[in-house]
């Protein structure tokens, strides 16, 4: 595992053979309840072969299936003052070289939305994570995006669900602009940050082209819902990089369980590189988590949290997907998951300190997880 930043059926109706004893009424009643138990046995093995078929073989079809989102179209150019760009073509020419998108790869942003009343906290998504996944070389990537990244953010009608105008502010607020958990939040910060990635946003150093990184799922949760989720595994186990109050000493292994585990998530007052070092810590934790689940037998996991999850958090994959990426997650060595950070400097507009990011080296990176380059 490697961290990289850039840049900065009864009877059959034949006669009785001779011979054999009349059957009492017993017996008829055993040998009915017999039949009708094999009957529900073997219907339970055909669903089973059929689920297990479903669920374990390598169709990843249902994960390329778009979910519903804030549609490109539904953006006004008068209004976003976004520049035009050419289409997303197969092939990218840049630098000299040319570049073509890895088709087996999805995308699922993660959301750590924080909602706490009383910090003042306004639904604002402070984890962003998105986790590319190549569904033919079965390898992921985990890529953080910090929450202060300046960047165009679009406001929803929350009465239409379209997008009534553009506007410029961190990232994490397009959750919070989307109308929070019971409107369009999530699906405004999915495809906001799609727009980031795919560089459909106001650029120092405008493009020619835009990249084609669709971001096809969300899961998003309630901080507050962190140990719910870490309590229903049993915990995970960290080796702190760092003393956290309340949850240990550098240098000790401990179990995340229950509000430790919301503290290690939430913590950038005593993590190296503040907020950046919240977002390994977070990287790590999904790292660990995964591990955990995997231990446990993906496929079962998933289906026994599944209820658990959609009482405190929010996606738009549907079951089968779940148990999809759950597969895939079978299949992978979790230790050679890449981790990557949106490479940023610091900056400011007006009194408010924000993040800018360095867009050749995002741009470097995004090639490289997602283009391969072609002769």
């Amino acid at each position: 595992m490697q961290v990289r930043e850039y840049g900065s059926g009864g009877s059959n109706g034949k006669p009785a053979k001779k011979g054999r004893k009349p059957q009492n009424r017993n017996s008829k009643l055993l040998k009915i309840l017999l039949g009708v138990l094999g009957v529900l046995v073997a219907g339970l093995v055909v669903v089973v072969i059929l689920f297990s078929d479903k669920i374990s073989g390598d169709n990843v079809d249902s994960l390329f299936v778009n979910s519903n989102d804030i549609s490109d179209t539904d953006i006004d150019p008068q209004v976003s003052g976004v520049q035009t760009q050419k289409p997303v073509s197969d092939v990218i020419d840049y630098n000299g070289k040319k570049y073509k998108r890895n088709e087996a790869i999805v995308n699922i942003v993660f959301l750590g939305i924080d909602s706490e009343v009383e910090r003042g906290a306004l639904n604002h998504s402070d984890m962003m994570i998105v986790c590319a996944v190549d569904t033919q070389a079965k390898t992921a990537s985990l890529i953080s995006i910090p929450r202060d990244v300046w960047t165009d953010i679009s406001k929803i009608d929350t009465k239409t669900g379209k997008i009534s105008e553009m506007t410029e502010n961190r990232l994490n607020t397009a959750y919070l602009f989307g109308g929070g958990p019971n409107k369009y939040g999530a699906s405004n910060a999915k495809a906001c940050i799609q727009n980031f990635l795919e560089r459909k946003v106001k650029l120092e150093t405008p493009l020619d082209f835009a990249l084609d990184i669709p971001i096809s799922f969300f899961a998003s949760i309630d901080m507050d819902g962190i140990p719910k989720i870490v309590d229903a595994v049993g915990g995970v186990k960290v080796k702190l990089d760092t003393t956290i109050p309340d949850v240990g000493k550098k240098g000790e292994t401990v179990t995340l369980k229950g509000e430790k585990a919301e503290t290690y998530l939430r913590d950038r007052h005593n993590s190296s590189g503040s907020d950046f070092g919240r977002t390994a810590h977070q990287r790590d934790f999904l790292i660990l988590l995964a591990k955990k689940i995997k231990s446990m037998g993906a496929v079962e996991s998933i289906t026994k949290l599944w209820d658990e999850f959609n009482t405190f958090g929010k996606t738009d994959l549907n079951l089968d997907q779940a148990l999809a990426f759950a597969k895939l997650l079978s299949a992978m060595d979790i230790d050679a998951i890449q981790q990557y950070v949106i490479p940023c400097k610091n900056g400011s507009v007006g009194e408010a300190d924000v993040l800018f990011e360095d867009e050749a080296a995002t741009l470097d990176l995004l090639l490289g997880i997602y283009y391969k380059e072609i002769s």
